[in-house]
């Protein structure tokens, strides 16, 4: 944004963020930052959108110099998501109206304000939800707001729409200008790079990679200014195998299309504190990781570091003196470049999946709105659920449930949901199809199917997906980052050994295996606190098997994804994946090592390992790989 347009309108363009310790009525962003615009500013808009136009009426005739377009750069990143500007209540009040059909009265009982007499007696009354009494303000941990749940919801998929038509606006004037050049969009498609951390933004990718941009793109970013340590592999391969499913599907397999890596970390990185070096051949390893979970294109960010600026300890292949061609980083790049040309056949095949993870956008959006633990975070119960998979060399796709109709459950042996305490009609009975009728593998989190669209409790005692795992959630309790672990006990002598002693953090639900179901229902994992859980003889983790090699698992608690291990190998040999997917030599150790076998395009099989340690390695398979090494080999017969 120019000074002159930033001082001239800023009453009309900036956005407000929950930045101020009076609470949500913040200040402005200062001059001299990015993204300290609004997303409903008509002001700011009109004049983004005079520069995308000049600039598409100009290149797009000129395919010889454009590849392709990109709109923005990472939507939402940084705050911006949250806007409690002027202009965002004005849209927010438009929103609501068009979304109540000008009802006050149904808004009003869809959001329960008759509780605490919150009724509203016109949409112009409606404020944005800021700070209350009780609350917490912004400085006291983030957005923070003791509003209607409903009000709460509404707001984030009305941000996640906000983002969305912004972002649509480009995209149009782009298309128009194709239009008028006679240029097809195939020859220069549009795309936005994603930043990570989106299930902790009020944002939804899925609602422009799949319904108007062209082709996926993500800035890959296992470590950043402040990180101790990079992300655990397993984190990453599960954010990468998300952002392959924001994507069209490849209309030539049951698969998800390819994405590009518009900006791969290859040098130290931070704006004023710079984080953790990747270590040489580590940015090796996390492009390999790219390619191996379907990038089909990939840069590094970036080619030089800059001399000045506020990204200058942003380093790239090249430091800012270093002479060009030379170099430890420069040689890391020709590395990655090599094993993509060597495996081109492989990297652009179709990546076939046969385990899930399915996540309910409007499900995140509630638990940004009440947490309810002080210790959760949705990406770490989705990671909870993937990790054991991973540790077993599974490929997963990553989607949300909005992709149903076009991706039916029927192509997956097992779904992951974790923490699904907003269930759609539709994916309800998707589900009871899935282990009932097809004898598919499901995996349930805490807290699960207990709130129904309006973010309101249902009266549902148990919940549909409990019931079909066989218990019923009997009593449950929020365990805040400083209290101590819920201590477990395992319970099942054929998934670990018997009398193992483990913790749980986050949440327990106290599990009861219910009569009708209890002779295919056993627990896996006991409650070993004599006062309470323990005392009561409830399990933190079941496992229903039925007749119809159908299952269920209860995740009741936040224990140790590593500990899930040997549940996910019997819920894989249970439905026949282990041979099926050439990965007969069960776990994957150590830890640190990633293995996946994937298909190329004439159908050859390949197995890819990568070595996300410091130490060299030696797989199950004999072969010894180096730190930060990938080794891809053909299976053999």
């Amino acid at each position: 944004m120019p000074s002159w347009l930033y001082n001239a309108y800023a009453d009309e363009i900036a956005q407000v963020g929950p930045d101020s310790p009076n609470g949500y009525a913040g200040k402005y962003a200062a001059f001299g930052g990015r993204r300290q615009y609004s997303f409903n500013s008509e002001v700011y808009r009109k004049y983004a959108n005079r520069v995308v136009k000049q600039l598409a009426d100009r290149y797009a005739s000129r395919t010889d110099l454009i590849h392709s377009w990109q709109v923005d750069n990472e939507l939402g990143h940084e705050g911006s998501d949250l806007d409690f500007s002027q202009m965002a209540l004005e849209a927010w009040r438009v929103w609501l109206k068009e979304k109540y059909d000008a009802d006050i009265d149904d808004l009003n009982s869809q959001w329960g304000t008759i509780f605490w007499g919150a009724n509203y007696g016109s949409f112009e009354e409606i404020s944005l939800p800021s700070y209350t009494i009780p609350g917490a303000s912004a400085a006291m941990g983030g957005f923070r707001s003791i509003v209607s749940p409903g009000m709460l919801l509404d707001y984030r998929r009305f941000r996640a729409d906000s983002i969305a038509s912004f972002a649509g606006d480009q995209v149009r004037i782009i298309s128009e200008a194709q239009e008028a050049a006679s240029i097809p969009r195939s020859s220069q498609e549009i795309t936005t790079n994603s930043p990570g951390g989106v299930w902790g933004k009020a944002m939804n990718p899925n609602l422009f990679f799949n319904e108007m941009l062209d082709f996926v793109s993500y800035d890959n970013y296992p470590v950043w200014g402040g990180s101790l340590e990079p992300e655990a592999p397993s984190l990453v391969a599960m954010q990468l195998d998300m952002v392959r499913c924001w994507g069209r599907r490849r209309p030539d397999s049951n698969s998800f299309g390819g994405f590009t890596i518009a900006e791969q970390l290859i040098g130290a990185q931070g704006h004023d504190i710079i984080g953790f070096t990747p270590r040489p051949d580590q940015a090796v390893a996390w492009s390999a990781q790219t390619l191996a979970h379907g990038a089909d294109s990939l840069l590094f960010f970036r080619f030089r570091a800059a001399a000045f600026g506020q990204e200058e300890f942003c380093y790239g292949i090249l430091d800012q003196s270093t002479p060009l061609g030379t170099g430890r980083k420069w040689n890391e790049a020709k590395k990655v470049f090599s094993l993509a040309r060597e495996h081109e056949k492989l990297w652009l095949a179709p990546l076939v999946a046969r385990v899930a993870v399915v996540y309910d956008t409007d499900n995140i959006f509630a638990w940004q709105a009440q947490p309810q633990s002080t210790a959760f975070d949705f990406t770490d119960e989705a990671h909870r659920f993937y990790h054991p998979f991973w540790r077993n060399g599974m490929s997963v796709d990553v989607f949300s449930s909005e992709r149903l109709v076009e991706v039916p459950l029927s192509n997956y042996d097992v779904i992951l949901l974790p923490a699904p305490m907003m269930l759609s009609d539709s994916l309800r009975e998707e589900l009871k199809s899935f282990v009932l009728d097809d004898g598919g593998s499901l995996w349930v989190g805490f807290r699960a199917d207990i709130k129904v669209s309006t973010n309101s409790q249902m009266r549902t005692d148990p919940s549909f997906l409990a019931k079909l795992a066989g218990v019923s959630v009997t009593e449950f309790e929020s365990i805040n980052v400083g209290m101590p672990a819920s201590p477990l006990q395992s319970a099942s002598t054929t998934l670990n050994d018997n009398g193992t002693n483990a913790s749980g953090s986050v949440w327990r639900d106290g599990l009861s295996i219910i009569d009708e179901t209890c002779d295919e229902t056993e627990s896996v994992w006991d409650y070993a606190d004599d006062e309470f859980f323990g005392g009561l003889g409830l399990s933190a983790i079941t496992r229903r098997q039925l007749s119809n090699v159908g299952e269920v698992v209860y995740v009741g608690n936040g224990i140790d994804p590593e500990l899930l291990v040997p549940l996910a190998t019997a819920s894989l040999d249970r439905q026949c994946l282990q041979n099926q997917c050439r990965v007969n030599d069960g776990v994957i150790d150590p830890q640190s090592l990633e293995r996946i076998v994937r298909n190329d395009m004439e159908g050859n099989a390949w197995v890819i390992q990568i070595n996300h340690s410091g130490e060299l390695v030696k797989s199950s398979t004999g072969v010894e790989i180096p730190p930060f090494g990938v080794v891809v080999e053909p299976v053999m017969e």
